[in-house]
């Protein structure tokens, strides 16, 4: 339910960018790791700009994969096997393997987190 909250500020900030122009694509970046739901997004998207310049306008989602760190050597590591599972599962699967340069436990997330609007088109 947070995604309501979160998709109006969307609106909102898309509407400012367009400056009185109407919206007819709006291109978002979600990480893996958000806690976004992009369907949510797309149905309040939909509800929450009715009657605005931003009626209509497409969303565009690019995910964002997570991506871990050593904290030790600075290497990342590779959680491409467990893209498709949930956040906890490749973190748990992550932090037992350990990184594979030395051996470390101590990996931190430094991708994958954001959501933003990276661009967006007007008429």
């Amino acid at each position: 339910m947070h995604e309501m909250p979160v998709t109006q500020g969307l609106i909102n900030m898309a509407l400012e960018h367009a400056q009185g122009r109407r919206i007819t694509d709006i291109y978002l970046q979600v990480g893996q790791f958000a806690a976004i739901v992009p369907d949510s997004v797309q149905v309040f998207f939909g509800y929450l700009s009715q009657g605005t310049l931003a009626e209509g306008a497409q969303l565009h989602f690019e995910i964002i994969p997570v991506e871990m760190t050593c904290l030790d050597c600075n290497t990342k590591a590779d959680v491409s096997e467990w893209q498709h599972e949930r956040p906890q599962t490749i973190m748990a699967n992550a932090i037992t393997r350990g990184c594979a340069h030395c051996g470390s436990k101590k990996l931190r997330v430094t991708n994958g987190v954001s959501f933003g609007m990276v661009s967006l088109n007007v008429e």
